[in-house]
């Protein structure tokens, strides 16, 4: 699982490229059929092999206005997923959504029957790659630094569905506190926490609170005073889980 977790996590940290450096970049990876989705600021990937068609989306973008409303408009509402979801990060979706699905439909009448199709992002990617995943019943999500999406019904109807969702967390990444859990938002997936020294751990409640103040206080004699935002960099992510997944 690592392994692949590690190649979602480049992936997500691609998208975030120019096409042409996307196109480089994958070509090395020996991933040559993708592709580009782009409407009114929210951008994803289609990449498909014999195995696998991954929907990668591209997060949050500090400079693109679009980004920053979707993850304003933090009020519940019922979209095309089953409970209530974050309206900016469902109306965001909804922009590209029927084109992915029907590029998903032309791509998986040329394929393995047995092909898995795996939904993953990063920030508001992630938050898309889950909604996504819901709609189009995905086999696996990996998400990196995701927001909260949906409120418990929500939450309820991804477990039902047996979607698999493995939701990365590096140490004190500001972002998946957000929403506040007070506006009934909760966390969906199979929580793989990554602590202060680098390695992944399923840990209680209290050890998670023990380690991520370890983080702040290794910040903040480093003289690192946004600890939260540096964590939240896919980069970390990918570099941090590379490393665990060769160790393992």
């Amino acid at each position: 699982m690592l392994a692949k977790a590690a190649r979602m996590a480049l992936l997500s940290s691609i998208v975030y490229e120019d096409q042409d450096s996307i196109n480089n970049k994958l070509l090395k990876l020996g991933l040559k059929d993708w592709s580009w989705f782009d409407t009114d600021g929210t951008q994803a990937i289609l990449i498909h092999t014999q195995e696998e068609i991954i929907i990668c989306f591209r997060g949050t973008e500090p400079d693109k206005m679009t980004d920053i409303l979707a993850d304003l408009k933090a009020w519940p509402k019922r979209s095309r997923e089953r409970g209530l979801v974050h309206f900016g990060f469902a109306q965001a979706l909804d922009k590209v959504y029927d084109k992915i699905n029907e590029r998903l439909e032309q791509v998986s009448n040329n394929v393995s029957e047995d092909v898995r199709v795996i939904c993953t992002g990063h920030s508001l990617g992630a938050a898309l790659a889950t909604l996504c995943a819901s709609r189009i019943d995905a086999h696996e999500v990996y998400t990196f630094g995701s927001p909260r999406v949906g409120t418990r019904s929500f939450v309820k109807e991804m477990n039902n569905d047996g979607i698999k969702h493995y939701r990365f967390v590096n140490n004190n990444d500001v972002v998946t506190s957000v929403p506040l859990a007070l506006m009934a938002y909760r966390h969906q997936g199979d929580l793989c926490y990554i602590n202060h020294y680098g390695n992944i751990r399923k840990m209680t409640l209290w050890q998670r609170t023990k380690d991520k103040f370890r983080g702040r206080l290794a910040a903040w004699k480093n003289k690192q005073p946004f600890d939260g935002v540096r964590d939240h960099d896919i980069n970390a992510y990918y570099k941090k889980i590379k490393n665990v997944s060769i160790q393992s």
